[in-house]
């Protein structure tokens, strides 16, 4: 018999980084959350290298900027990414990409994107989410099943240390367990895509001191570009002497037993001192779960939605699920939340993932996309012709794919049922560029109010309602205190806020997201109070 465990609001299966990060919104939303996790708590290598954008404006809201920011990767090192016949051989083309220390701040972002591998996220993450005494995490703790009834979920959790069986009491499920997710098959919903594109293998090299042993200079990754076409990469991970080698293959069996040696020797062009950290085998696919939830359960990160890791999409759209949901859950387990907000977490997030999944998939088709060209190796003026075209080619295709600005910031939540529209054409969904908006839905653009203040760090502990003017805002705050909504009322005189808001009232969510906005106060402001709350019509 399973022994009773006690009651938690929130139950997260999967302390990954999308778990982690739902743990710490929770935690920091004052909501008592258990994260379970069935490996054990130790350092793995990194799936995720790079840390987007959007994600490190959510780690400004966190408090963690700081220690994402400066977790030790050279401030030096190139970004570039590099197309090579071997690290001796010729350099097809080169897509340029300045060094931290070089870069200056997004003009439409407080942050920028920026190398980070899980290796060093994930323990930031969990510290965070530690921090919070209301919040507990359980290493070697495996969801087993769970039961749903009109007032929880009954959940059975086995203890892999002692094997002992517990039952967990919560309110809510999130399933952030994974492409392999149990929260996902034990709800019966299925994923539609391409769930096997290739096959590919990753194996983690110790290389001391690689730079000084070839001619193309630092890089963040090397694209490994033969007569076959495009066969492999080669991505920094520490800025130092770790690095991640992919291959890439359709057969299976040709990975499984890769001569390592005579490849490497292929990418450096000979023989170069390296260790063996890690290697594993995995498929990549492209997928959308048909519902992102059922009832009190939710999926997130993997367990959703699967990308190919090309353009860093598959993490940062899971952790922009955990602050969708985060704020949500918060909202009605304290208790003004509508009947219908939890739903928009799959209205909102399911067709902006399936949007990223989408770029993630492009990013992968166009990094492959060097043609077969027998000659490539060839010291000859047609070996010249041949490896130009393919470089220019491989540059102009792949110099937007990293670091797409569109994709990251331009998401729009349109239409959704806690979206007031407002009549103003929808904006044009730009993957790459990314043009500042606040039409309702999108991401309430950034503008620095004074320098170092961003007026994103208003934003996330409840609604805010923007004033531009100094229209009496009394009706307003009266709704929302009636239904217990928390909302601050923040007075801006700010001329570039004033023209990029356009509007002389711009309500915010949690979350960031423009919910409502106007030139005077709506007529009837309980309705847009509860709109927003998701208890309307």
């Amino acid at each position: 018999m399973a022994d009773t465990l006690r009651e938690t609001p929130v139950l997260i299966a999967g302390g990954g980084p999308i778990g982690l990060a739902l743990a710490a919104d929770l935690g920091r939303r004052g909501v008592a959350t258990l994260l379970v996790e069935e490996r054990e708590n130790k350092l793995n290598p990194a799936k995720m290298l790079e840390v987007s954008v959007r994600t490190m404006e959510f780690c400004r809201q966190l408090g963690i900027v700081d220690k994402v920011r400066n977790w030790g990767f050279p401030a030096d090192w190139s970004l570039d990414s590099v197309f090579v016949t071997d690290m001796q051989g010729y350099e097809l083309g080169r897509v340029r990409m300045p060094a931290l220390g070089e870069q200056a701040h997004l003009p439409v972002s407080p942050e920028r994107g920026m190398p980070c591998p899980q290796t060093w996220f994930d323990p930031i993450l969990q510290e965070h989410a530690r921090s919070f005494p209301h919040v507990t995490l359980r290493h070697q703790t495996k969801l087993e099943s769970f039961v749903q009834d009109s007032d929880g979920v009954t959940a059975t959790l086995q203890n892999l240390d002692s094997g002992r069986a517990e039952t967990v009491r919560t309110q809510y499920l999130v399933g952030c367990d994974g492409f392999a997710s149990t929260v996902r098959a034990l709800l019966g919903i299925e994923i539609r895509g391409e769930p096997h594109i290739d096959w590919s293998m990753t194996i983690y090299l110790r290389i001391p001191d690689l730079h000084k042993q070839h001619d193309k200079g630092k890089a963040f990754r090397y694209v490994f570009v033969g007569p076959e076409g495009t066969w492999s990469f080669l991505s920094i991970v520490d800025g130092k002497d770790l690095w991640r080698l992919q291959l890439v293959d359709l057969d299976e069996g040709r990975l499984q037993n890769a001569d390592i040696p005579a490849l490497m020797r292929r990418c450096m062009g000979g023989d170069v001192a390296y260790t063996i950290e890690d290697k594993n085998l995995w498929v990549r696919k492209r997928t959308v779960a048909d519902r992102f939830m059922d009832r009190r359960v939710f999926l997130a990160g993997d367990a959703a939605h699967a990308h190919p890791p090309n353009g860093g999409l598959g993490m940062n759209t899971g952790i922009q699920d955990a602050f969708d949901l985060g704020w949500k859950l918060a909202a009605v387990l304290d208790g003004w939340g509508g009947e219908g907000l939890l739903e928009t977490y799959d209205i909102e997030r399911r067709p902006a993932s399936a949007r990223a999944a989408e770029v993630s998939l492009k990013n992968y088709r166009r990094l492959v996309s060097a043609a077969q060209r027998a000659e490539i190796y060839s010291p000859t003026p047609e070996g010249d012709v041949a490896r130009r075209a393919i470089g220019e080619r491989l540059v102009e295709e792949n110099e937007k794919t990293w670091q797409p600005v569109g994709v990251h910031l331009g998401y729009i939540y349109h239409p959704s049922p806690i979206v007031v529209p407002d009549g103003s054409p929808m904006p044009e969904d730009d993957t790459f560029g990314y043009r500042p908006t606040a039409f309702p839905g999108a991401r309430a653009p950034h503008v620095w109010l004074a320098p170092g203040n961003s007026i994103l760090d208003l934003f996330g502990d409840g609604f805010l309602l923007l004033k531009f003017s100094d229209l009496p805002t009394n009706g307003i705050e009266r709704a929302a205190a009636s239904r217990g909504v928390p909302l601050k009322v923040y007075r801006i005189e700010h001329h570039e806020a004033a023209a990029l808001y356009e509007y002389a009232l711009v309500l915010v969510r949690p979350d960031g997201h423009v919910a409502w906005r106007g030139d005077s106060l709506p007529n009837n402001a309980i309705v847009v109070i509860d709109t927003v709350r998701g208890a309307g019509p």
